[in-house]
C-alpha cells in the first residue's frame, strides 16, 4: 500500500507539472522543458511525410475540395470575364465579389487548416483520424480559426513593414498558433499567449525552418512549371486551362506540406516542452 501511494503522488506531481492548473485548455500551463528531450527538425519533417503517407485522404483529399480547386476555378472564371475596370458599376461589382470570395476563402481555408491539425496529431497519437471526426473538429473551431489567422496576417504585415525583421520575429514566435487554437481548445488571445511560451529558446530553428519550407515550395512550383511548359508546349499562361489544372496539383502539394509541417512542429514543442501528447487528448473530440 506504501508503494502504491508513493506512486500515486508522483503522478500527480507530474501530471499536474506538465497540466493546466485550474483552468480550461492552455490557460495556466506550467512549462516543464526537460533536458534530456531535444527538439528536431528531422522528426518534424518525418511527422509530416507520415501523415500524408498514412492517410493521404484527408490529408491530400480536404486540400483539394476546399481550397486549392476552389480558388483556381474563381481565379480561371473571373479571368474569363474579360471585366471593363474603367466602368463604375463593374468595378463596384468585382470589388464587392472579390470581399465575398475572400470571406469564403478564409472559411474553406480554416476548415482545411482544422482537419490537417486534427489528422497530424492523431497520426502522432498512432492512430488514423477519419475525414467526419476532422471536419467535425474543424467546424468546431472555424471562428477562432478565422480570428488567430487574421491577427496573424496584420501583426506580420505591420512586421514586414518595420523594417522586415521584427516581421520575421513574429511569424517565428507565433508559428503554431492555428494548431494550439484547434488541438488546446482556447481563444484567440490565449492561443497567442501559449505558442510564444511553447515557440520560446526555439526559434532561431523555426526561422531556419521556415527557410527551409520556402525553399522545398519554391522547387515545387518551378519543377511543375517547367513540366507543365514542356508538355504542353507553350509559354507560361496563367489563365490556360492546362496551367491551372498545374495549379492546381501544386496548390493541393503546398498547402498539405505547409500545413502538416505547422502541425508537426507544434507537436514537437509541445513534447519537447512538455512531454508526449497524451492519446487521450483526442477523447476530447469524441
Amino acid at each position: 500500500m506504501e508503494m502504491l501511494s508513493k506512486l500515486d503522488s508522483g503522478l500527480r506531481g507530474r501530471h499536474a507539472a506538465g497540466s493546466a492548473v485550474g483552468g480550461d485548455g492552455a490557460q495556466g500551463f506550467i512549462m516543464t522543458e526537460d533536458s534530456h528531450r531535444s527538439f528536431s527538425i528531422g522528426k518534424i519533417f518525418s511527422r509530416a511525410f507520415g501523415v500524408m503517407g498514412r492517410n493521404p485522404l484527408v490529408a491530400f483529399g480536404v486540400t483539394f475540395l476546399l481550397s486549392a480547386l476552389p480558388g483556381a476555378l474563381f481565379n480561371y472564371g473571373f479571368a474569363q470575364l474579360h471585366l471593363d475596370m474603367r466602368d463604375r458599376n463593374t468595378m463596384l461589382g468585382a470589388i464587392g465579389s472579390g470581399i465575398i470570395a475572400f470571406a469564403v476563402a478564409l472559411l474553406l481555408r480554416a476548415l482545411v487548416q482544422g482537419c490537417l491539425v486534427r489528422a497530424t496529431i492523431a497520426d502522432s497519437q498512432g492512430r488514423r483520424a477519419g475525414l467526419d471526426e476532422c471536419l467535425k473538429v474543424a467546424m468546431a473551431r472555424a471562428l477562432p480559426l478565422i480570428g488567430a489567422s487574421f491577427l496573424f496576417v496584420i501583426g506580420l504585415m505591420v512586421g514586414m513593414l518595420l523594417l522586415i525583421v521584427p516581421g520575421i520575429m513574429f511569424a517565428a514566435a507565433y508559428a503554431v498558433v492555428a494548431p494550439v487554437v484547434v488541438e488546446e481548445r482556447v481563444g484567440v488571445i490565449e492561443a497567442f499567449r501559449r505558442t510564444s511560451q511553447l515557440t520560446r529558446g526555439a526559434r532561431w530553428k523555426i526561422f531556419g525552418l521556415g527557410l527551409l519550407i520556402l525553399v522545398a515550395i519554391w522547387l515545387i512550383e518551378a519543377v511543375v512549371g517547367v513540366i507543365a511548359i514542356v508538355l504542353f508546349q507553350q509559354g507560361y499562361d496563367p489563365f490556360s486551362l492546362s496551367i491551372l489544372l498545374f495549379n492546381i496539383v501544386v496548390g493541393t502539394i503546398v498547402a498539405t506540406f505547409s500545413s502538416t509541417i505547422q502541425t508537426a512542429l507544434y507537436v514537437e514543442l509541445r513534447e519537447w516542452k512538455d512531454g508526449p501528447i497524451d492519446a487521450k487528448l483526442s477523447e476530447i473530440f469524441e
